[in-house]
């Protein structure tokens, strides 16, 4: 009886029958519960994403919904590591490194821990706003083309859709007619893409030169000789 008193001790009394056949050696504790955590993808500060594929060894185990928010369940033992890679849908840009999650339970089984991932947009939209005072009807340029033009205050907006960090360049095109007698001529305005959507302004003060004088005929000089 005491054999078996050790073995219901060890083993548990619901499992006394069962360990004289087994052996109280082989029997192992059930596995721990699993533990879900919660990973939460934006686009910008603010704004979820959903369709983000959250994987595991190149294999899909939870994809964000609408609030950007995928479930994951974890199982194994305290301290095992989880290298979880953030897939990005077409027209964002994926984290180059996984999120490390480490297993931990909580006291609270009802508890999701959180993770946070970014998934910027691979384009940006940039809107310049032209203010060419003294420069109405001027053809706006971008890489050599029209990309809009002055109105009869010397305003226009430009929307160009680029990657974060390229450079652009617009020119107010002094060429023709209206152009002609503008200065500076052909000024151009750089600016740098920003991994947000902005607004800026490219102002640009036009001064009109005078118009050339144009010399008449030359008078005679000395004694005019009449017929």
């Amino acid at each position: 009886m005491s054999s078996l008193g050790a073995c219901a001790r060890r083993c548990g009394l619901g499992l006394l029958l069962a360990c004289p056949l087994a052996g109280c050696e082989t029997f192992e504790p059930p596995p721990p519960p699993p533990q879900f955590v919660i990973v939460k993808v934006t686009s910008d500060p603010g704004v979820p994403l959903a369709g983000v594929s959250l994987q595991f060894t190149g294999r899909e185990v939870a994809r964000t919904d609408e609030t950007g928010k995928g479930e994951l369940k974890l199982e194994g033992r305290d301290g095992e590591p989880f290298d979880i890679a953030v897939v990005c849908p077409e027209g964002f840009t994926s984290p180059t490194k996984p999120i490390p999650v480490t297993l931990r339970r909580l006291a609270d089984p009802n508890a999701r821990p959180e993770y946070l991932a970014s998934c910027p947009p691979a384009l940006r939209t940039m809107v310049i706003a032209v203010r060419a005072d003294g420069g109405p009807d001027l053809p706006v340029l971008h890489l050599g083309k029209e990309v809009a033009r002055t109105d009869a205050a010397g305003a226009a907006h430009v929307l160009l859709r680029l990657a974060p960090e390229q450079s652009v360049e617009l020119t107010l095109s002094t060429a023709g007619p209206r152009g002609e007698r503008l200065r500076p001529q052909n000024p151009t305005a750089s600016f740098v893409v920003k991994g947000r959507d902005e607004i800026v302004t490219f102002d640009q003060k036009f001064e009109t030169a005078a118009r050339p004088v144009v010399a008449g005929p030359a008078k005679p000089k000395g004694p005019v000789r009449i017929p």
